[in-house]
């Protein structure tokens, strides 16, 4: 028996019919007492109900106690999945307003995969295990529009003061790194542990394309006009690994963030810089209209990373 619109059922009407059902071998005076009402209210509570039904008869009064007709019997299974469903509702609004349960699509760059990513989705899916995360790999630049665009709920990124044009997101530093040296592993500087930047004025720099990561090549860039050279840069590409398989081909050198070191790659290696380098930010970004529950939830955790925790 399914309730259709218009008799005015209430959820209470319910309550009242299943605990009348269930206590069948209960006088109905016993169970207003359990129910801290008076035995007439219930009664009448039961009849109204029965009206709202269009006088469909849930209880035989000719009996002592009650017992339930057959509509009875089928309306009590019923009542119980709507009051069921009523109860799943209110406590999936309950953790959805806890961020406990929903929906996040989360950006990230090849940086951020290579460093941070790991420990952050673990802890964020031993907390919230009913999370869906959808994760989407980046270019810094899609990652902007991505936000801009409500594509994504958060990017996770460098980010330098160049970036801040971009109004309406919120910027959160999770991680900062160093720079590092990329050289081919047969390079003549490949002997030292530390190089000085000085030394590269005259090599081949293969970078990330300075219109899909900005902050990052321009600051490599910066770096190396400190130094007082330009760095020639004749060779561009959009993943780490690619860059690295370049390097490894002999095609130039390159200057990336230090979590490159976490990627094993013949023919490469990795050294340091003896000059002072600017620290790069890793950083959560989001929109700053977004109040997603599982959101604030998700940086309460960017929290937990960049504290050590």
């Amino acid at each position: 028996m399914a309730l259709q619109r218009g008799h005015n059922v209430e959820l209470q009407d319910l309550r009242y019919f299943i605990a009348v059902a269930e206590r069948e071998n209960c006088s109905i005076s016993k169970v207003a007492e359990q129910l801290h009402m008076a035995q007439p209210n219930l009664s009448d509570k039961i009849k109204d109900l029965e009206k709202k039904l269009g006088d469909v008869i849930l209880f035989d009064r000719k009996k002592r106690p009650l017992r339930l007709t057959q509509a009875g019997l089928e309306f009590l299974k019923e009542a119980r999945l709507i009051l069921a469903e009523v109860d799943h509702a209110i406590e999936t609004a309950t953790l959805a307003s806890q961020g406990k349960v929903g929906r996040l699509i989360v950006g990230f760059n090849s940086s951020v995969s290579n460093s941070i990513l790991p420990s952050l989705l673990i802890k964020f899916r031993t907390n919230f295990p009913n999370v869906k995360l959808v994760l989407q790999e980046h270019t810094a630049y899609s990652l902007i529009r991505g936000l801009e665009t409500q594509q994504i709920d958060i990017g996770l990124m460098h980010w330098s003061a160049l970036n801040h044009q971009d109004a309406g997101l919120c910027v959160e530093a999770i991680k900062e790194e160093p720079l590092v040296l990329v050289l081919p592993s047969n390079h003549p500087l490949a002997a030292q542990t530390e190089i000085s930047l000085q030394s590269l004025a005259h090599e081949s720099f293969i970078l990330p394309p300075s219109h899909l990561s900005y902050s990052l090549y321009q600051q490599i860039v910066s770096l190396c006009q400190q130094i007082g050279f330009v760095p020639q840069v004749t060779q561009e590409a959009t993943l780490m690994l690619t860059i690295l398989s370049l390097v490894a081909g002999g095609l130039g050198i390159s200057l990336l963030p230090a979590n490159v070191k976490t990627i094993e790659r013949q023919g490469v290696v990795y050294r340091g810089i003896q000059e002072p380098t600017p620290m790069l930010k890793i950083v959560a970004a989001w929109r700053s209209d977004n109040s997603s529950a599982v959101l604030r939830e998700f940086l309460a955790v960017c929290h937990l990373i960049q504290h050590g925790d």
